[in-house]
């Protein structure tokens, strides 16, 4: 063992005693093929031994590199099988499931390592006079540099889809890994080993230097906020885009031309935005100790950038994601927050369901955020079912807030990206919001970004008119019966809506809602009125939000014409 030119953290290989279990296979595909049978737990126990085992032996580069060629399709089976086990489950997760986590990141490793034993054996003391001449070895050193970055950016590819935190030396391996390719001029010769294609990529022809610049992209996409469907959509793209960028490791080159993304190769860290690329700072300014020729890397995204606004994209991204993408890849995200490390305790209702409850009915610690029950509160109480959290606000923007929950006692949270959350203040302030991003901190807390739909809302229930309900048969009446109150917002609507008040509540109001003549009762905290649906004007996941206007009624006196006017516009005032 050399390890002196990666500093791969390797251990000392041993000759085998022929007590291990690699020494008792004769045939590893039969071997794989008498165990597909066994129960995962057991099979994944052997796989790893094995692997294991393997890593500790010192063998010939080329059986070492057809053991895992063989073995690259049976751990992927394993790791598709034990990831099952906690895909879709809430955040944070349990116990029994961050130790699947554990062990698929644990093959990820092992494969990768062996691969970098690989690397190891072919770095001769004396490596470039007599290795170029020999073909065979060449191939199998390109072979073991890719498979390094393509394992672990499975690695890391995995800890993004869980919100979770990269593992330790992870990036600094990826980032010497390359180097190393590169001062070898191999980041560009064409892999032609077919156990390692993506199934969407056999041919596309994937080089170390696509593999590199595909995670470099990924991370600097913000992954942790994009929704799962996003990343893998991302993921799968950037097999074809990552073509379109270029990494440079000269460190002149890089600060000279202004690279909008900064890798310091040295560290375990992922690539981060050039701040001198946007403000005449300087040099010093990135902290770094010292420059040489390949101190600083540059990673340069125009041209894909260019190639993502002219051309098919041929993806189901929409138009708002390529948007996100583009502000991301030109480093030009940074948020600009009007309030910083902001600490405000907050109550979130995460599905915006038992409005009534969520008004009065939660008796939270600490006791500024006890909600007390109106005495003159004509709310229903509702069946939905709803999940209310302590949570404290920690950054908040005109745009959007940035909510921080301590979930050690509470319970697992399951929202979808893009699902409602109201957010109630201590001051009894309400908002409402969209969740763009969820993930969990090293503390073990949970991270939640809202993005804003109104900053001042009212909660209101909406049932059926009594007006209604004598006066006209509605369809599906008694399909309703028992959820006939559905909780709402109302809050003031913008330009766009020429300033009329919006109402935001469940599309199932669609199925007791027949003609713009029907009525409906809207229940305030200060009053109830008729209302009469004008206009829909959009619609997320479960909920609607609509134009409406007050519903004169031929029944109403004009006394309680005035009673019920004076009731709406006293429920306005506060908004």
């Amino acid at each position: 063992m050399k390890d002196t030119i990666l500093w791969l953290q390797l251990n000392e290989r041993n000759v085998s005693d022929g007590k291990d279990l690699y020494s008792s296979i004769t045939d590893l595909n039969q071997w794989i093929k008498r165990n597909s049978g066994l129960k995962l737990g057991e099979r994944a126990r052997l796989y790893f031994q094995l692997l294991v085992e393997v890593n500790d032996l010192d063998l010939p580069v080329h059986e070492r590199l057809l053991f895992l060629e063989r073995m690259h399709s049976p751990i992927l089976n394993i790791i598709s099988k034990l990831s099952i086990k906690y895909s879709g489950s809430g955040l944070p997760l349990a116990g029994d499931k961050i130790k699947f986590v554990e062990m698929v990141n644990t093959f990820w490793s092992e494969m990768a390592k062996g691969h970098k034993i690989i690397i190891d054996d072919l770095s001769e003391s004396h490596f470039f006079t007599p290795f170029f001449k020999q073909k065979e070895k060449q191939q199998d050193l390109t072979c073991a540099l890719y498979s390094v970055i393509y394992y672990l950016n499975a690695q890391l590819y995995s800890n993004y889809m869980l919100y979770s935190c990269c593992s330790d030396n992870v990036w600094r391996d990826i980032h010497q890994v390359y180097r190393f390719a590169s001062k070898r001029n191999l980041i560009n010769k064409i892999i032609n080993r077919q156990f390692l294609n993506e199934k969407n990529a056999e041919k596309l022809e994937l080089t170390i230097d696509d593999l590199y610049k595909k995670v470099l992209l990924f991370s600097l996409a913000n992954p942790y906020h994009l929704s799962v469907s996003e990343m893998e959509l991302l993921w799968e793209a950037l097999n074809l885009w990552s073509k379109y960028t270029e990494v440079n490791i000269n460190t002149a080159k890089v600060l000279e031309r202004e690279y909008p993304f900064i890798i310091k190769p040295y560290s375990d860290q992922a690539p981060f935005s050039n701040y001198n690329h946007h403000n005449s700072g300087k040099i010093a300014d990135l902290d770094l100790p010292d420059f040489n020729s390949d101190s600083v890397w540059g990673l340069e995204t125009k041209k894909l950038i260019a190639h993502l606004e002219t051309k098919n994209h041929s993806t189901e991204a929409s138009a708002y994601f390529f948007e996100r993408l583009f502000r991301a890849w030109m480093g030009t995200n940074i948020r600009k927050l009007s309030r910083k490390e902001l600490i405000e305790p907050v109550v979130i209702a995460i599905g915006v369901s038992c409005i009534s409850q969520f008004l009065s009915q939660i008796d939270i610690s600490p006791k500024i955020l006890k909600l007390e029950e109106e005495k003159n509160n004509t709310l229903e109480p509702t069946s939905s079912v709803y999940s209310f959290y302590q949570a404290y606000l920690v950054d908040e923007s005109p745009q959007g807030s940035r909510l921080k929950i301590n979930h050690h006692s509470e319970k697992s949270i399951f929202p979808d990206m893009g699902e409602v959350i109201a957010i109630k203040h201590a001051d009894d302030n309400v908002q409402i919001g969209y969740l763009r991003w969820m993930r969990e901190t090293q503390e073990g807390n949970i991270e939640l970004g809202i993005e804003h739909l109104s900053i001042m809302a009212e909660p209101v229930q909406l049932s059926k008119s009594s007006y209604t309900q004598q006066n006209k048969s509605l369809a599906g009446q008694d399909e309703i019966e028992n959820s006939s109150v559905l909780d709402s917002f109302v809050f003031p609507g913008g330009k766009e809506h020429r300033y009329q008040p919006i109402l935001f509540t469940h599309t199932f109001i669609e199925k007791f809602y027949n003609t713009r003549t029907d009525y409906l009762k809207l229940t305030h905290k200060t009053g109830s009125i008729n209302i009469r649906l004008t206009q829909k004007v959009n619609e997320v996941l479960d909920y609607s939000l609509y134009l409406f206007e007050k519903a004169e009624t031929m029944q109403l006196t004009s006394e309680e014409k005035k009673i019920k006017a004076a009731q709406f516009e006293k429920m306005w005032d506060k908004i």
